[in-house]
């Protein structure tokens, strides 16, 4: 009898198929009553950034406090990046014309962000250069459009703040 004659002959043992039933239902359960014992507290904060005419075109504007840096897209966008780097826990610092940015800031332009705990840098968009594998974390912007008005604000909505 060749292998496929034995697999067309083999039948799982008849409490295979509720055992396994069990299984998932238990394991589902303990997710459920892990999650009521232990809950993951997520704050959501939408950040008041100013106004839309404080931002220009490649320029980063910091917010310190809130470890959070916006920067003028080409595009005429605002990219949000968040200071604090997700693998170590450090904060990362801005150093303006710091020249290991110009290969891969747009236009050439100079400017990094170093993690002082471990040295990687990332280009003022927030692209990692060296010493990271990952971006950093652009939070979402809302009103970050010339479109809504001179006087329009630019909200950052902020995941788990720092306080």
């Amino acid at each position: 009898m060749n292998a496929i004659q034995r697999l067309r002959t083999w039948h799982a043992p008849p409490h295979l198929g509720p055992a396994l039933l069990a299984l998932v239902t238990a394991a589902g359960l303990f997710g459920v009553f892990w999650g009521i014992l232990f809950p993951v507290k997520i704050d959501v904060v939408n950040f008041d950034a100013g106004p839309l005419s404080q931002f220009a075109v490649h320029r980063v504007v910091a917010y310190p406090e809130q470890s959070l840096y916006l920067v003028g897209m080409d595009n005429g966008s605002i990219r949000a990046i968040d200071g604090r780097v997700e693998a170590d826990g450090c904060r990362v610092i801005w150093r303006p014309d710091d020249p290991r940015g110009s290969a891969r800031n747009p236009q050439g332009l100079p400017g990094v962000f170093e993690d002082p705990c471990n040295h990687a840098i990332w280009s003022f968009e927030g692209n990692a250069i060296a010493g990271a594998n990952q971006p950093l974390r652009t939070p979402h912007v809302q009103g970050g459009s010339r479109a809504d008005g001179p006087n329009a604000h630019v909200l950052v909505e902020l995941i788990n703040p720092t306080k």
